[in-house]
């Protein structure tokens, strides 16, 4: 897996992600958001994305999910793979592809209602990065 949960928290549900490249962790970190809802080995590559956002660190981090939380809920777009465009100190962009969540081909997890600010952790920990995430379900 490449992702881990959190399980200290008692009413929400929350993520610990490492990855080498703070882009290759914004992509695990909304990669691991989606797989939370449905199983996403099951979703095929048919629809793309573009999700920017326009804040700083570890804010921009719970903006970006947020931003694709509501192509989930207005779109009922769910990804399982993820580009990196940019990542830095005050701007992210991605590419998600994916497809239109069908209930009898995909499973449904976890309401993810929103990532929140509540223990949000984005660090540069040794030579990795690493990211926790708390999601209001």
């Amino acid at each position: 897996m490449f992702y881990e949960t959190i399980d200290d928290i008692t009413a929400d549900a929350g993520i610990r992600v490492r990855a080498k490249t703070l882009k290759e962790l914004i992509c695990k970190v909304l990669l691991a958001t989606f797989n939370e809802i449905t199983d996403i080995e099951r979703v095929e590559h048919k629809q793309e994305e573009l999700v920017e956002v326009n804040s700083r660190l570890p804010f921009s981090v719970a903006d970006l999910i947020n931003k694709a939380l509501v192509l989930h809920e207005s779109k009922g777009f769910v990804a399982s793979r993820c580009e990196a465009l940019k990542a830095d100190e005050d701007f992210l962009q991605v590419k998600l592809f994916g497809e239109t969540f069908d209930p009898n081909k995909h499973t449904s997890k976890l309401l993810i209602k929103a990532a929140t600010y509540h223990r949000l952790r984005v660090e540069k920990e040794g030579s990795d990065w690493i990211c926790e995430v708390v999601f209001d379900i």
